[in-house]
């Protein structure tokens, strides 16, 4: 394997891993197996969108896998090796899932992209009261 679909194919398993971790994790937190005693938020949408950046990150390894094979003919059958278009369409396919971990992210975090009406439902306050300091008598 020559180093440029190395490096690109490295740079995919990093980003299938982030978005099956992602989403696996979220899952997790739905189902509550993982902070259980909080309320779950309807996290349908950033779920489907770390799923859509795993499924484009798929895509690119079997893109890459096709434009290795047909360089590999072309190159025995003494021909120019060719293969740009697949590559493009590799790297367009990574761009789906760096966008679809992006934006899996920043609607998690935002509060799952539910259309909340306007009212700011995912905005929760926290109060902290005022620790005094207690005095530790040493014997």
């Amino acid at each position: 394997m020559q180093a440029p679909y190395r490096q690109f194919t490295a740079m995919l398993r990093l980003i299938a891993a982030l978005n099956g971790a992602a989403a696996l994790v979220l899952t997790a937190f739905s189902l509550g197996a993982i902070g259980g005693d909080i309320d779950a938020p309807d996290l349908s949408g950033p779920v489907g969108y770390f799923l859509a950046g795993v499924a484009a990150c798929g895509l690119a390894q079997l893109l890459i896998f096709l434009t290795q094979l047909r360089r590999e003919q072309r190159l025995r059958q003494s021909r120019p090796p060719g293969g740009r278009l697949g590559l493009i369409l590799a790297a367009l396919a990574f761009a789906v899932a760096v966008a679809g971990f992006a934006m899996g992210c920043w609607t998690a975090v935002s509060g799952g992209g539910g259309d909340d009406g306007g009212q700011g439902g995912s905005t929760q306050a926290v109060y902290v009261d005022k620790l005094e300091p207690r005095r530790i008598a040493w014997q």
